[in-house]
Parts: C-alpha cells; structure tokens; sequence
C-alpha cells in the first residue's frame, strides 16, 4: 500500500509539474553565469523546478552555471541557436530537449525524469557529458548530430532522423537500441545493449539506418540499412558484437579497406561472439582511394568465434566465388577462413582474357572461317565454341562481373552486341553503336562489369551504355584516325578515355577529370599496347614497334622507359598475364605458323603451337 501512495504521489507531482510549468528565458545579463542569478533571466525571474528553460539565438553570455541543487528537475530546455556551454551541477528534464540552431555543449549530466524526445534539427549539434536513463526510454530525433559522452540507466534508446549520433562511452548501460533512420555510432562498451537496425519508416523519408562505432553491442539485428565499423576520428575500425549477428536479404554490410591489418589503420572487421546469419544480405566494399592491396593479400572482415559455421552468405557471393570491384582490383571469398570459421577476402588477380577464372590469361584465338573460338585454357584445357560470324568484330570482356572473361561479339551489320555470359551460360544481345564504330569496353562505372563502349571516328566521340545504371555517357575526346586504347591510367579502379595520335598519347583520367598528353612516345606505324606490366594496378603507356620488334614501356612505378625486342614485322602482339602475377607479359603471335611466343614475367619464356594463320588471336582483339 506505501509504494503504491508513493506511485500516485510521483504521477501527481508529475502533472502538477506540467500544469504549473512556467518558460523562463535566459538573459545572461550578470557578472556571474549562475542559473540563480535574477538578472541572468529576463523580466529577472529564476526558474524553479518543473519550468521550461530557453536560450536564446542572442545573449550577453553563452556560458551559464546550473548552481541549483543536483538532479533538480526541469520540464525542458531549449536552444534557439548561438554556442551555449552549460555547466555546474546535474539536473533531471521531463519533457524533453530541443536545438533549434547552433552547436550546443551540456558539460554535466542529464537525468531522465519520464519518457521523452532529444531534437536537433539539421545544421545544428548538441554534445551532451552523461545522461542517466533509469528505467525511461529515449528518443534522439532530427537530422542534426548527438554527441554523448556517456550513457547509464536501462531505458530504451531509438535513433530516429538523417543526423549522426554518437556515444562515446557508458557506465553499464543495457538499455534495447532502435536505429531508425541516420547513423549512430557506438564507441561505448554496452555489451548488454540488443541493437536493431530497421527499415525506413516511410517511403517517403526513405533513408535506412545505419549503427557504426569501435565499441561492443549485444545481439545485433539487421532488418534493413546497414553495419560498418569505424567512428568519428577514423573511418575504419573493429565492432564488436557480444551476441548473435543476424541480417535480412535488406541488410547490408559496408566494409572498408585500408590495409591487411583489422582496425584503424587497416580495415573493417565485424567482430562476433554469438551466431553469424547472413540471409542474403549485400556486402559492399566502397573505393579504397589510394590503397592498392596486393595480389595474395588477404582480410578478414567478419570474425566468428568458436566453431560453428556462418549461416548463409552475402548476396551473389557463394563461397569461393570471386567479387569484382574495378578492371584490377578482384576478391575471392570464403566463409570458412582464419580459424575456419571466419568471412575472408583475398585478392586475385583479375586477369584479362581469362576465361576459366584461374587468373591466367588463356591462349585462344576466332577464326572467322567459321566462327569458332578456340580456347587453350589454363586450367580447364581446351575448348571449343561457335559464336560469330566471319565480319564480327569480337569484344571479348567481363560483362557480367563474375571474373571470368565473357565470349562476345560486335556485328557492324547490324550494330548488334552477342555475349555468352559465363555465369549462368546465356545469352544477350544489345544493340549499341553504329556499323563503323571501333569497340572499346571497359569498367567505366567501378561495378566490376565491362560496359558497353564504342569509339566513333568521323567526330572523336566516346559512347558508354554503363551496366550499373543502364544510362548512356557520352564525351568528345578525340578525332579522326586516332586510335581508341582500353585501360586504367590513374589507378583509382575506373576505365578512362584515352587515344594515341602519331606517337602522342592523349588521356582523360577519371579520377580527377584531369587531361594528360604524353608526346612523342612512338610514331605513327607504332601500335600502341598499353597494359600493367609493372603490376602496380596502373595501365603502362607501351607501343611494339614491327620495323625492328622492339617493345618499348614506360613504366607507371617508376616512369622510366624500357626497350625488349621481342618479334618481327609480321608478328601480332598479344600482351596478357599469362603466368598469373599480376603483370602483363610480353607476347606475340606468329600467323604463318600459328605459334604464340611469350616471355613471361615470372615464369620465363615459352612457345606454344596453337591456331593458323587466318585466326584472330583473342588477346589482340583492342590493338589497333
């Protein structure tokens, strides 16, 4: 019977607080910053307990004392703008916090008094020392940015709002978190915390949430937005999951790489004590910017512990199956990695002309008599395929982003494209480009596939029909009787445009947009065969010269040029990886007596009898 007295005389102490709230508004007109001082408030009343409190956008100060007694309780406090710095003692709020402009800074703790909303709107921030939950239940909401020091109590917390949140510590904290919309990043250790990430609340305000931090969570639930590591100081890191780890096919998993080692200065790990259930979610690796992984060089991005497996795996990434990022930057992945039981991806190589995804460039060759290709793969053997016809031009290319090289053809009778897709052994045909086009596809877009592409004559002009969303690009960059090159000449994983004019070579990098000219590197009866010799996953400016065989290459590493002779006058150069090592091998092919030789960069030199004389060899197919 006396805590249920004690109950009722809370609730009514409550209401009577609400009924009897008065709004005073800070003036900030005294020597001192006390919240006791008469003159610090307008009309020069102090608040008491239960009254609203507003700063204002203007004041004479922005620093203010609280010198009342601790945890006395407010109604609420707003901030109207301007750059406030609260400090003194503790106090309690009811109905809740507002920022209405500005960056606000609360230097002591907040108690909860009842269940309420924090709100910031966009543009604007507040940081928050500690605030103390008890049982209540918290919703921090607008598009503005949290900053809270240190969390305690077991009430709910929900992340609503495009803004970003952050908590940076707590003080046994096991309060259930709702990310709603925006980011919330957890630094804090909350082991006992479940975190939910769920769908957008609307159509309307479509932006799923997404929980970030280097701290530890409880079981953790993945409806929809997505989890990736990292804080406010460094945008990778490790978060650690005391609990299960579950997605949905909406979930996402974005995981950056900076480096072989997981945390800062590496990359992402999600760190899981508990069961792993991927269900299909994406796996999204962003841009590494300037970091070039190693071939071999291997990340483990999910770590499970114990012994049993990872339920499921990521979408479109069975195990061992191999993820394209750019035109040479590919990952294997396998779900029983590190200790067996861990997400793992390793770098391969992504291997021009490689169609049975061992990352060795393959022998093989068209031959328009019949429209037969001929492949000598390197580890599934030969292989034979009729597709084409005698006047095709053949464009063979990754088209759909599964590593392995696609067989494909451009018809200039009727502009038509004809892929036999690897993956999944089908067929597809687009019509794209005009019969006196020149095909150049390549990864304009980063989305691991070969676009469409052609180089047009008469004008110079670039078509690109990008394969990530389906629209068409088209940029002048070039004139009559240039010849189109394929390849990546700044390194940051995109296609550039890029012509050779006479022994001039004229480029238009994607990184910046910024245009490069190379002069009088080879002469007009030179043909240009730019490729990555050097393996430092930059295209090399390159040029066989028939007249005396020679191959000349200036090296992206360390721009010095080199000079092999290699070939004759009537020898066709084929230059691919055909050991494997990340870089492109001097080659050739004989017509007169269908022999390839290759000097490979790791592995030496070799001859090989494969095809005759009227065959196209495939690793040809993009020099002019």
């Amino acid at each position: 019977m006396q805590r249920l007295i004690l109950i009722l005389i809370l609730i009514l102490s409550g209401l009577l607080t609400d009924a009897y709230s008065a709004t005073k508004t800070w003036a900030g007109a005294s020597i001192d910053a006390n919240w006791q001082t008469v003159t610090n408030w307008r009309e020069n009343v102090v608040p008491v307990a239960g009254d609203d409190l507003v700063f204002p956008e203007v004041d004479s100060q922005s620093s203010s004392n609280n010198d009342f007694s601790p945890f006395t309780v407010f109604r609420s406090i707003t901030f109207e703008g301007g750059a406030y710095n609260i400090n003194g003692n503790p106090f309690g709020l009811t109905d809740g916090l507002r920022v209405s402009g500005g960056s606000q800074s609360i230097n002591t703790t907040i108690t909860l008094n009842s269940a309420q909303t924090f709100s910031v709107v966009q543009d604007s921030a507040i940081m928050i020392a500690a605030i103390s939950f008890g049982e209540f239940p918290l919703i921090l909401n607008g598009d503005g940015n949290f900053t809270i020091g240190l969390i305690s109590g077991a009430g709910a917390l929900t992340k609503n709002g495009l803004g970003v949140s952050l908590i940076a510590s707590a003080n046994n904290y096991e309060g259930a978190i709702d990310i709603n919309d925006g980011t919330l990043i957890v630094d804090a250790d909350i082991p006992g915390s479940p975190v939910t990430v769920n769908p957008a609340p609307s159509i309307k305000n479509f932006n799923p949430g997404v929980l970030r931090g280097t701290g530890t969570v409880g079981e953790t639930n993945v409806l929809a937005g997505a989890i990736s590591p990292g804080t406010l100081t460094s945008p990778r890191g490790i978060l650690n999951i005391k609990g299960s780890l579950t997605f949905t096919a909406n979930g996402n998993y974005i995981c950056k790489i900076g480096g072989t080692t997981p945390g800062a200065a590496g990359h992402d790990q999600l760190n899981v004590v508990g069961t792993v259930s991927l269900n299909n979610a994406r796996l999204l690796l962003p841009p590494f910017g300037s970091y070039r992984p190693a071939i071999g060089d291997s990340f483990v991005i999910l770590r499970n512990d114990g012994t049993d497996p990872v339920n499921g795996t990521f979408q479109e990434r069975p195990e061992n199956s191999v993820i394209a990022i750019s035109p040479n930057l590919s990952f294997r992945i396998t779900y029983r990695g590190g200790d067996g039981n861990d997400v793992v991806i390793t770098r391969v190589n992504r291997t021009y002309f490689d169609f049975d995804n061992d990352d060795k460039s393959d022998i093989s060759v068209f031959r328009p008599e019949n429209g037969a290709w001929y492949l000598n793969q390197s580890a599934e053997g030969f292989r034979a395929v009729q597709f084409g016809v005698a006047t095709d031009v053949i464009v063979p290319a990754d088209y759909d982003g599964d590593n392995k090289t696609d067989i494909a053809v451009f018809r200039p009778l009727d502009t038509n494209w004809y892929m036999l897709r690897s993956s999944d052994n089908t067929f597809a045909n687009i019509q794209f480009g005009e019969s006196e086009d020149i095909p150049v596809p390549n990864d304009f877009d980063g989305d691991g596939r070969a676009d469409l592409a052609v180089f047009r004559p008469s004008d110079g002009t670039w078509y690109q029909l990008r394969s990530n969303s389906n629209r068409l690009f088209v940029r002048q960059f070039g004139q009559s009787g240039d010849k189109p090159l394929i390849g990546d000449f700044d390194g940051d994983g995109l296609g550039d445009l890029a012509v050779f004019r006479n022994g001039n070579w004229f480029l238009l990098e994607s990184a910046n947009q910024s245009f490069r000219e190379v002069l009088s590197l080879g002469s007009a009866a030179d043909r240009p065969v730019p490729a990555d010799y050097d393996g430092d996953g930059i295209t090399d400016l390159a040029f066989y010269r028939p007249a005396n065989g020679g191959w000349y290459r200036l090296s992206s590493s360390n721009n010095a040029l080199s000079l092999v002779r290699f070939g004759t006058s009537r020898d066709v150069p084929v230059p691919a990886d055909y050991d494997g090592d990340g870089k492109s091998d001097i080659a050739i092919f004989r017509p007169n007596t269908g022999e390839w030789y290759l000097l490979r960069s790791t592995q030496g030199f070799i001859s090989i009898r494969f095809g005759r004389g009227d065959d196209k060899p495939v690793p040809s197919a993009y020099i002019q």
